[in-house]
């Protein structure tokens, strides 16, 4: 925390010297939480030693409680909308987490329940996870702000829940190679934003 502080002043003293509007950027404390506890969930089902010689291991090696998680691995942070001097997490890219270890672990779709937490997410890509079980509607109805969503190559099974064509933002679905069944929601007019949806 001392750090952090410190690094902010610095920050802070170099946009009042050279007149920078550069501010201190730094995720909130319940997104970095939730995303470690993502984290907790993937180790969870993966033996030390598969993990650590694995890609995901390179991959979620910066995601720790002592940095900012504006500064890990495959996360993106831009400004908030409500606030000058705040960032957020706008964008997830955890594709292939687990392409190389074999055998590939189980990954119940229930696992990305701390990701809904993050409700500032425009962008989620986590194709190729061998994801199974159903899209966790309820879960998805979170993302207010989603624009991009991509679910495919996974092993997803069930309807697609209407509760994604309830995301005002929503403009891009990718959930090709999965075990989709039944037919596209009535509920798809709602998604005036709406220019591709793969499912097939």
């Amino acid at each position: 925390m001392a750090m952090e502080i410190k690094a902010c002043l610095v920050v802070a003293l170099r946009s009042f010297f050279f007149l920078s509007p550069t501010a201190c950027q730094s995720c909130p404390e319940y997104q970095k939480q939730a995303l470690l506890q993502f984290k907790s969930s993937i180790l969870a089902i993966t033996t030390p030693s598969i993990f650590n010689s694995s890609d995901v291991s390179q991959l979620l090696r910066s995601w720790n409680s002592s940095s900012d998680c504006c500064g890990w691995v495959e996360v993106e942070c831009n400004d908030s909308p409500n606030s000058t001097s705040r960032v957020v997490i706008t964008g997830l890219y955890l594709d292939a987490l687990f392409t190389h270890l074999s055998p590939q672990p189980r990954v119940e779709s229930s696992m990305l329940a701390p990701i809904f937490h993050i409700r500032s997410l425009e962008e989620l890509s986590i194709s190729d996870n061998n994801i199974q079980g159903e899209i966790p509607g309820v879960g998805f109805a979170n993302l207010s702000n989603l624009v991009l969503l991509y679910m495919e190559g996974n092993n997803l099974s069930g309807p697609i829940p209407p509760h994604l064509f309830h995301l005002p933002l929503l403009r891009d679905i990718y959930l090709r190679d999965n075990s989709l069944t039944g037919q596209r929601p009535a509920d798809i007019g709602n998604l005036t934003s709406l220019q591709r949806l793969f499912s097939q």
